[in-house]
């Protein structure tokens, strides 16, 4: 189902490194968005690794819930819930923040003069995460409901 592939996406998209910056030509560092996550704990910076939480795994997550049990009612030849579908729309809103999020983090560090920075290989399973949630949502609010015998 897309939205198992959607969930094995989004782990690969934020255990694996999305970013890599070079300082000074010579030391390079690959860095994970829970690796980012943990860097700005241990700076003091948890407003902002609680947002990046908060949009790069949480809303993604509740959102994959969400479409599982939007799927389910329907596989159940009942109505969805309401707040399901209002959560949905919500948590449909935030969905590229993240990614968003990553290019200005390489714009900025680019903006050093004796720092590069490039995404790394996890952006492609992030990405395909949030495409394959989209999907889902589309073909979840598009199924028909089926009818109980």
């Amino acid at each position: 189902m897309v939205l198992f592939a959607a969930a094995a996406c989004l782990i690969a998209g934020v255990s694996l490194p999305m970013l890599v910056v070079r300082e000074f030509f010579i030391y390079g560092q690959r860095l994970s968005i829970l690796d980012g996550v943990t860097a700005l704990l241990n700076a003091g910076d948890w407003p902002l690794a609680m947002i990046l939480v908060l949009f790069s795994i949480v809303l993604p997550l509740v959102k994959i819930g969400t479409l599982l049990a939007l799927w389910w009612q329907r596989e159940q030849g009942r109505l969805p819930r309401g707040w399901l579908i209002r959560s949905l729309e919500w948590s449909g809103r935030w969905a590229m923040l993240d990614v968003f999020v990553v290019a200005l983090a390489i714009v900025a560090m680019k903006a050093h003069a004796f720092t590069e920075a490039y995404v790394a290989g996890a952006v492609y399973p992030f990405v395909a995460a949030i495409g394959l949630i989209a999907y889902g949502a589309r073909a979840v609010s598009r199924a028909p409901s089926a009818t109980k015998p």
